[in-house]
C-alpha cells in the first residue's frame, strides 16, 4: 500500500471518528435543549394551579405535572406523574430560588423537567415529559441530515488528503525515477533540488551528497584495484620468469639456486603486499581489530630499532629512540610496532649516509605522540597533502628498487585511525622528512606494572 494511499485512509479514519464524536455531542445537547425548551413554555399555565384545591390535574399524554408542598409532599399531580415527587430536595431547593431545568425521576426513570415557584407561594410547580413527538421528529431528522452530510464531508476529506499526499510526495517519486535512471558511470549526475527550501530540499541536497561520496568512494576502489593489479602485475611477471628460466635445460646448479633465490624474494614480496591489501580493506570495512593494553612505549620503539639495525648498518644511518623511561600508554603494541616500523623502514630509504634516524615518544595531555624524523630530502612539497594516500609514492621513490608499493602510510594511518588518533607528515625546518601519529594512549606512569612484571603483550628487550 502507497504512503499516499495509507494517508489517506489513517486521514479518513481520524476525520470519521471525530465527525462522529462531535455529531454525537451536538445531538445530545440539541435533544436536551428542545427537551428543556418545550417544558419551560408547558411550565407557564400550571402555575396557576399551584394554590388549587387537592386532586389531579388535567394534562396531555406524556406531560407530567406535579404541585409539590413546601414540605415535600405532591398534592396535586397529573393522572401519569403519580404521588412520588419527581425531584429531590436539593433540586426543591433550586426550585424555589428561580427556573430549575434538568432531570428527574418518575416511577424510577429519567425524565427531563422544568419546576418553579409561582409568585410567593411555599410550593413548586414541576412539569416533566418523559417523551415528545416534536423534540424526537426534530432530533432524528438532525440525526439523518448529520449521517449523510457527515459520509459526503469525510469522503471529500478523504479524497482531499490522498491528493495532498500525492502532491505533497511527488517530488519524492521524481527523486526516484532520477535516481533509477542514474548510471555507475554518471559521475556528475544528480537529482534535481526543489526551490521550496522545505524538507524535501534538505532530502534531495542530502541525496545529492550520498550520491557523490558513492561516486568518489566507487572512484577510489577502481582506482584501488587499478593500483593493486599494477602492483601485483611486476612480481608475477618476475616469479613467471624466473621459472620459465630454471625449467629451461642446461641450466647448472648455481643458476637454479639463483633462480630459487629470486623467485622467493618475489613471493616475500607479493606475501606482504597481499597481507597490507588485506589490512586496508578491514580498516576501510572498519573491521581492523586493536586490542589496547598497558605497553611500555620506550621498549617498543626500542624493538622497532632493533629491527631496523641491520638495514641502517648497510645504510650507513643510525636509528636513534628518544624516549623517556617508565612510560605506559593504554595502546596495541603489535599494531603500533607495525606502524613504526613502516615509518623507520621510509626514513632508512631517503635518509643519507651518516646521517641518523631519530624515533621518539612524549606525552601530549592524555595522549601520547610518536613521531619519526629523517635528515634526507623532506617529502616533495605536492605530495604532502597525499602522504597517506594508497599507492602514493613520491617521485623521487617510484623506481622498484626503492621498495615499497606505496601503501606504508597508509597502513599508518589506518593504524593509527583504529586507536582513535591521526597521522601527518611534515617537513623539518632544518630539512628531512617527519611523520607524527597522535594516538588517545593515555599515558601515565601510575599505570606502569609493578617491579618483576611485564605489561601485557610486551617483552624485555634484546641483547
Amino acid at each position: 500500500m502507497s504512503i499516499k494511499l495509507r494517508v489517506a485512509l489513517v486521514f479518513t479514519l481520524a476525520l470519521a471518528v471525530a465527525f462522529s464524536l462531535g455529531s454525537w455531542l451536538f445531538l445530545s445537547q440539541l435533544h436536551a435543549q428542545l427537551v428543556t425548551n418545550t417544558l419551560k413554555a408547558q411550565l407557564t399555565p400550571y402555575l396557576r394551579a399551584a394554590n388549587g384545591p387537592g386532586g389531579t390535574i388535567s394534562a396531555p399524554e406524556k406531560v407530567l405535572v406535579q404541585v409539590i408542598s413546601r414540605s415535600g409532599r405532591v398534592v396535586r399531580h397529573s393522572t401519569e406523574a403519580g404521588t412520588a415527587p419527581m425531584l429531590s430536595a436539593s433540586q426543591l431547593q433550586l426550585a424555589r430560588a428561580g427556573l430549575y431545568t434538568g432531570t428527574g425521576t418518575n416511577d424510577g426513570e429519567r425524565v427531563y423537567v422544568a419546576a418553579e415557584r409561582p409568585g410567593r407561594s411555599g410550593s413548586v410547580v414541576v412539569v416533566g415529559s418523559a417523551e415528545d413527538r416534536v423534540v424526537t421528529s426534530t432530533v432524528q431528522t438532525s440525526t439523518v441530515a448529520l449521517v449523510i452530510g457527515g459520509v459526503v464531508f469525510v469522503l471529500i476529506g478523504g479524497l482531499g488528503a490522498y491528493w495532498l499526499a500525492a502532491t505533497a510526495l511527488s517530488p519524492v517519486e521524481r527523486m526516484r525515477r532520477e535516481v533509477a535512471s542514474l548510471s555507475a558511470q554518471d559521475s556528475q549526475a544528480g537529482v534535481q533540488v526543489p526551490r521550496t527550501r522545505d524538507e524535501l530540499a534538505a532530502l534531495a541536497g542530502t541525496m545529492n551528497d550520498l550520491l557523490i561520496r558513492l561516486h568518489e568512494a566507487l572512484a577510489r576502489q577502481r582506482g584501488f584495484i587499478a593500483d593493486a593489479s599494477h602492483e601485483l602485475r611486476t612480481p608475477l611477471a618476475v616469479l613467471g620468469a624466473e621459472l620459465e628460466l630454471a625449467g629451461r635445460p642446461g641450466r647448472s646448479r648455481e643458476d637454479l639456486v639463483q633462480a630459487v633465490a629470486a623467485a622467493d624474494e618475489e613471493v616475500a614480496r607479493l606475501t606482504r603486499l597481499t597481507n597490507d591489501l588485506l589490512m586496508l580493506a578491514r580498516s576501510d570495512e572498519g573491521r581492523l581489530p586493536v586490542r589496547p593494553a598497558p605497553t611500555e612505549v620506550k621498549e617498543l620503539l626500542e624493538r622497532s630499532a632493533e629491527r631496523a639495525a641491520g638495514r641502517a648498518g648497510d645504510a650507513g644511518v643510525d636509528v636513534v629512540v628518544d624516549a623517556p623511561d617508565g612510560m605506559v600508554a593504554l595502546i596495541d603494541e603489535d599494531r603500533i610496532r607495525q606502524a613504526v616500523d613502516n615509518l623507520v623502514g621510509n626514513a632508512l630509504r631517503f635518509a643519507p649516509a651518516g646521517t641518523q634516524v631519530t624515533v621518539s615518544a612524549r606525552a601530549s595531555g592524555t595522549g601520547l605522540v610518536i613521531e619519526v624524523a629523517d635528515a634526507g630530502p623532506g617529502f616533495p612539497a605536492d605530495f604532502l597533502s597525499h602522504a597517506f594516500e594508497r599507492f602514493r609514492r613520491p617521485d623521487t621513490g617510484r623506481a622498484r628498487s626503492d621498495g615499497g608499493a606505496g601503501l606504508g602510510l597508509a597502513i599508518v594511518a589506518a593504524i593509527t585511525a583504529a586507536h582513535g588518533g591521526t597521522a601527518t607528515a611534515r617537513n623539518g625546518q632544518d630539512g628531512g622528512a617527519i611523520v607524527r601519529i597522535e594516538l588517545p594512549g593515555a599515558p601515565d606512569p601510575a599505570t606502569r606494572p609493578p617491579a618483576g612484571r611485564e605489561p601485557p603483550g610486551s617483552r624485555k628487550p634484546r641483547g
